[in-house]
Order: structure tokens, then C-alpha cells, then sequence
């Protein structure tokens, strides 16, 4: 019994040190794709912060600084996302949720 046992782990520490030695150890490749998707231009400003006041909610704004007009929505961080909206040029758009912890991490295109 005890010869198979060494035998077993004598195997396994072979492997493992020629797999590490060789530098074979896999890593993971970048994850690329063909899909374009429309950037939401720099003339539309995002501003986001917390109210002072009971109850307490995260709120975002943004507004259209454009010649164009743009759909897009807001992409909150621990809740639910915001619906599709259009911004026209001069537009103002604002969303808001509760507590202190949500944020818009994204302008998203629709």
C-alpha cells in the first residue's frame, strides 16, 4: 500500500513539475469581436451624485450638448438599468434610484 501511494505521488509531482518547468501553463487569450457599436459623442454630459435628503437616491443627468440626436440608457451599477430614451439637441434626461450605492457606469446606446 505504501509503495503504491509513493509511487502515485512521486507520478503527480513528475507531471506538475514539467508542466510548470516547460511554461506550459495555459493563459487565457483576449477576447476580441467584429461588432461595432455607435460611441455616444463627447458633446453629451453625464452628471450623477447622491441627494442630501431623506430618503437618500443616486440621481444622473444627462444632457445634449449635440448637433445630432442620439437614443441611448442609462447602465446603473447594482440595480436595474434604465429604459431607452431619445436626446435631442438641448435635451436634459434624468433618472434616479434609491440609496447611496447605484451609478451610472455606462451611457449605452439603443
Amino acid at each position: 500500500m505504501k509503495t503504491n501511494l509513493a509511487r502515485s505521488l512521486m507520478i503527480t509531482s513528475v507531471a506538475v513539475g514539467s508542466l510548470l518547468s516547460a511554461g506550459s501553463v495555459a493563459s487565457a487569450a483576449p477576447v476580441t469581436t467584429t461588432a461595432t457599436v455607435a460611441a455616444i459623442p463627447s458633446c453629451v454630459i453625464l452628471t450623477q451624485g447622491d441627494t442630501t435628503t431623506d430618503p437618500i437616491r443616486s440621481y444622473a443627468n444627462v444632457r445634449s450638448f449635440c448637433a445630432g440626436t442620439y437614443r441611448m440608457r442609462f447602465i446603473w451599477a447594482w440595480t436595474t438599468d434604465g429604459g431607452c430614451f431619445t436626446l435631442a439637441p438641448g435635451d436634459y434626461h434624468g433618472e434616479s434610484k434609491p440609496g447611496r450605492g447605484p451609478y451610472v457606469s455606462e451611457l449605452r446606446p439603443c
